[in-house]
């Protein structure tokens, strides 16, 4: 048996560019954060395997009768571009999306046979009439049995209305003429039909040797996609959601904010109402404090490590205007805090009067005093044990993303060194993070400290609004690792 191909199917994203676009929608219907449901979801599923190929089964838009529907559609076609380049894209319209010929047009797609990894996937756009009801067009029943009488691999169905099993409704969910349709699909042999517009879904069902899944929509909470692994005559479906469930009670512990000059579109208010939508039970909003003190080059470049007195001076200090705008945000949800590092000197990157109200110090390694990019890999292990040793002397609460800068330097990570960092760790009790941001976490390291009782902090480490509370691969890694879907006990709660 070959290698598996992973499709990630995306069905009902309802976009709509503005509030007066999406008027017409029920408020659960969550139009205008579209795009970055698609961030999200796509994000999500690379971290947690990684895909081969998308489908979008039907209404990408909520109203595609609106003159913004062109614009609208490149907008998401752009998100797609960004988040997934050079991805094989299959997409069925669906009956919010108006013309099918337009939707086509902007992502140079078509309906029909496409032969992706060994598979044949067929794309149905299906006509509709005023009343919604949907029907498969006789010319597209004759592609499929004529496809069934010639070799090729298994086939696979794509179309948005669902077939099977039966939707008790008034409302036409479901495709007419679905006898003969589900007679097709038989006697093709079809391994997998695969639909949306049933919001809810509806999970894998056998009618004969075909598998029918109803995706659900990813406009709605909880926000799900689902990832279908095809491995010879073989279909797993797994439906994730990106709301978090209740259990254990998580707090994305690492969220940038806008006054970060790394941030994106990260902001202090949005990230917030984010949390509480995916089902956070808090946040902390964390800035570098040296980019704080310092201006965007000379951090970024690492000159206040080397040269403390960048950092030290008043001249462009902005953690006043930082403390200002964010306490009022203050709230047994909410907690502030500051990133820090190590300097030449040894000294913490901290001014005297920020220390005492951060709710959390982060330490991180970002930069040492000489530029590691040359360095040798016992030469930046032994600065990296250094800087280490000295953040946890200096009390922070939690060690952001170890072992990221042997990622950024193009070294293998010195694992000798797992053993020490956790047993330092757990003298000092300080957490360590869980981050996938730039950062690839290493699950041995997450064993020597559950081991030494380190608690766990999940940071996002979000520079992006999409990235705010994403922390579904945390969990996969922190679950996997500890042997137990039980894991709030090992869990860091500022």
């Amino acid at each position: 048996m070959g290698a598996a191909f992973r499709l990630l199917v995306l069905a009902d994203i309802h976009y709509a560019p503005s509030e007066a676009d999406a008027a017409d929608a029920p408020p659960e219907r969550r139009c205008t954060f579209g795009l970055e449901l698609v961030r999200r979801a796509i994000a999500d599923a690379r971290l947690r395997g990684g895909f081969d190929a998308i489908a979008l089964l039907g209404d990408l838009l909520n109203n595609g009768h609106l003159p913004t529907a062109a614009n609208a559609l490149t907008d998401l076609r752009d998100a797609l571009a960004l988040a997934a380049p050079d991805t094989p894209l299959l997409i069925t319209p669906g009956n919010h999306d108006g013309d099918a010929g337009l939707v086509y047009a902007i992502f140079d797609a078509r309906p029909g046979l496409h032969e992706i990894g060994g598979y044949r996937f067929i794309v149905f756009a299906d006509s509709y009439d005023a009343a919604d009801r949907c029907t498969r067009r006789d010319e597209d029943r004759r592609l499929l049995q004529r496809l069934a009488q010639e070799p090729g691999g298994p086939i696979v169905a794509l179309q948005h209305n669902p077939l099977y099993p039966p939707i008790e409704s008034d409302y036409p969910y479901m495709l007419t003429r679905s006898a003969d349709v589900l007679r097709d699909y038989a006697e093709a042999q079809v391994l997998l039909s695969l639909s949306g517009h049933y919001h809810a879904g509806q999970p894998l069902t056998l009618r004969h040797a075909t598998a029918y899944v109803t995706v659900p929509a990813l406009a709605e909470a909880p926000f799900s996609y689902a990832l279908v692994t095809l491995q010879g005559h073989e279909a797993l479906v797994e439906t994730r959601r990106l709301r978090l469930a209740d259990a254990p009670a998580l707090v994305d512990s690492h969220i940038h904010t806008e006054f970060g000059y790394c941030a994106q579109d990260v902001r202090s208010g949005p990230a917030i109402e984010r949390a509480r939508t995916l089902g956070l039970a808090g946040v902390c909003l964390v800035e570098h404090a040296p980019q704080l003190y310092c201006l965007s080059d000379d951090f970024f470049e690492g000159r206040h490590i080397a040269h403390p007195a960048l950092w030290r001076t008043e001249e462009h200090n902005r953690a006043p205007a930082y403390r200002q705008a964010l306490a009022p945000l203050r709230s047994p949800f909410v907690r502030v805090g500051l990133e820090v590092e190590l300097d030449a000197d040894g000294e913490l990157t901290l001014h005297d009067e920020d220390r005492e109200w951060p709710d959390l110090l982060l330490g991180a390694v970002h930069f040492f005093p000489e530029d590691f990019t040359g360095l040798s890999a016992a030469r930046l292990a032994q600065l990296f044990m250094q800087a280490t040793e000295g953040l946890l002397a200096a009390d922070v609460d939690v060690l952001a993303h170890p072992w990221r800068i042997f990622r950024w330097a193009r070294q293998p990570v010195p694992t000798e060194l797992y053993g020490p960092v956790a047993q330092a760790l757990a003298q000092t009790r300080t957490a360590t993070e869980i981050n996938f941001h730039g950062n690839d976490p290493a699950p041995d390291f997450l064993a020597e400290c559950l081991s030494r009782g380190v608690k766990i902090a999940l940071g996002s480490d979000a520079h992006w609004l999409f990235e705010v509370g994403a922390l579904n691969p945390h969990l996969d890694l922190l679950r996997r690792v500890a042997g137990t879907d039980d894991v709030g006990r090992f869990l860091l709660y500022p």
